[in-house]
């Protein structure tokens, strides 16, 4: 399968996942108000943080099946399962024998922790879960992987939906209690398929274990500083502003999927590639591909960021119940998000090796983040604290592009395609900017309407001709036969 083939098919199969969880997200709101959903919410932060201990091992996956020590592929899978296992027992011991009963029950956290700690038991099953992901996508099995990842949410879906609708639940516990029970479910599935395609083995000798865990170490705390920075806004708003704020703004404050899985795609499919490009020197060629992803990443990402952030309000009022209307706001600027999520921005750090870069825009981040959240939460409010995200992702990928260019000896317009950028960014602010002017005024009459309208269709055509003259041969090709295929006519010279 050809490295385009499988970024398209994990691409939509993540895209399918992610829109499964929103939906969950949005049946568990209908069922259960803010100071209802609070625990709930918790329980996914406290799950975060408990990944975030293994996220270097499991990260470090894709490196340690590339490259010079693919022979043993199946192993190092193995020694990051059973690493990860003992990392969950003693967070599991460290929250029931320390955290809960002295720490957390002085805490707003303290009426919660029955339910955060079932929802604890989930980290196990995501560790196995996203390791024997990272191994399938890593080592070319990236049908099987998404197959696997789209029965997962729609198996939670279903199960979720029809135990709420029927009212078999009626509480949090029970709830949390069920999604434990399906990512066991799933678990189960994923060692099936990893013994099945030869990617499992307990057989640890021989293998450089401590090589993984030097570089899953550095992953790891590469990996802390933007889980802190993801997270710290939720925080704030929990200590500032109390459980309820906390619900609504955590249902709120997410970034699209379609920008994660855009990230997520070119950090795993094209990661084996970069790796090659780095034991060769070719500094050059992974600029380029860098290059490319971005430009291919901004068609997708930043007509969906603008056309969020103006229609923020509509969205909320279309799927959500009126007592989370107060977060669109944080929906709107988390959009503006993807005017910044079109490519991986670790994915160079971690082919060279040089962690040290993401822990140093991560810092760069934090300090932004934190300085903001203090000043915008008291001026702003519950928006507040998305504005200060966005202020110190931006801080972030502007250190990334500097240190980038400076490594791989390139101009940053090497890196960043500045032109199309901006280019897309002014298209889809004029698209949906007429599409919201004409939203506005349906009701007024005929004339903004019918001028709305025009303006949208020129805008939606004019957007499509560009992107699509920024595709290169190859590409250009794939979405040809793609449209013969779905029945759209085309001259040959289309």
């Amino acid at each position: 399968m050809s490295k385009r083939s499988a970024a398209v098919i994990l691409y939509a199969a993540l895209l399918i996942a992610s829109v499964l969880q929103v939906f969950q997200s949005i049946v568990i709101a209908h069922f259960f108000d803010p100071e209802y959903l609070a625990p709930y919410r918790y329980g996914i932060l406290a799950a975060g943080f408990a990944y975030l201990f293994a996220t270097g091992l499991i990260e470090s996956v894709f490196f340690f099946i590339s490259g010079k020590y693919a022979p043993d592929a199946r192993r190092y899978v193995g020694n990051t399962l059973v690493s990860c296992t003992l990392i969950f027992l003693v967070l599991l011991l460290l929250f029931e024998g320390v955290l809960d009963p002295y720490v957390l029950i002085h805490t707003e956290l303290g009426p919660y922790l029955r339910e955060i700690g079932a929802y604890l038991l989930i980290a196990l099953f995501l560790f196995v879960n996203m390791t024997a992901h990272n191994a399938l996508v890593g080592s070319g099995h990236t049908a099987a992987a998404s197959a696997l990842r789209v029965f997962q949410y729609l198996l939670r879906i279903l199960a979720i939906a029809g135990a709420l609708f029927s009212g078999l639940i009626a509480a949090i516990h029970p709830l949390i209690l069920l999604i434990v029970v399906l990512e066991g479910i799933q678990s189960l599935l994923y060692g099936l398929v990893l013994l099945n395609r030869k990617l499992l083995s307990f057989r640890l000798r021989g293998i450089e274990t401590r090589a993984q865990y030097r570089y899953a170490f550095g992953l790891g705390v590469a990996g802390f500083i933007p889980f802190i920075n993801g997270s710290l806004d939720k925080i704030m708003i929990s200590a500032f502003l109390g459980a309820s704020s906390f619900a609504i703004y955590s249902v709120s404050a997410i970034e699209l999927p379609i920008a994660t899985i855009l990230m997520s795609v070119f950090g795993s499919v094209l990661f084996s590639t970069y790796v090659g490009y780095a034991e060769s020197g070719d500094h050059s060629s992974m600029a380029a591909l860098w290059r490319k992803c971005s430009k291919y990443g901004m068609i997708v990402i930043v007509p969906a960021g603008i056309f969020v952030f103006l229609f923020s309000d509509v969205l909320y009022r279309l799927i959500l119940p009126d007592a989370y209307f107060e977060g669109h706001r944080v929906l709107g600027i988390y959009a503006l998000l993807l005017l910044l999520r079109f490519n991986s921005p670790d994915v160079l750090a971690r082919a060279l090796n040089r962690n040290a870069i993401i822990v140093q825009a991560a810092t760069a981040m934090l300090i932004v983040n934190v300085a903001g959240n203090l000043v915008f939460i008291n001026t702003f409010g519950l928006w507040g604290a998305a504005l200060a995200t966005l202020c110190g992702t931006a801080a972030g990928w502007i250190y990334y592009l500097a240190r980038y260019a400076r490594l791989l000896k390139q101009p940053v317009s090497a890196l960043l395609p500045w032109k199309p950028y901006v280019s897309l960014v002014v298209t889809s602010a004029g698209f949906f900017g007429a599409a919201r002017w004409t939203f506005d005024r349906v009701e007024v009459s005929a004339v903004p309407v019918i001028l709305g309208a025009a303006l949208v269709i020129l805008g939606a055509a004019a957007y499509l001709w560009y992107a699509f003259s920024l595709l290169e041969k190859p590409e250009k090709a794939f979405v040809r036969d793609l449209a013969r295929k779905m029945g759209v006519p085309l001259r040959p010279t289309d």
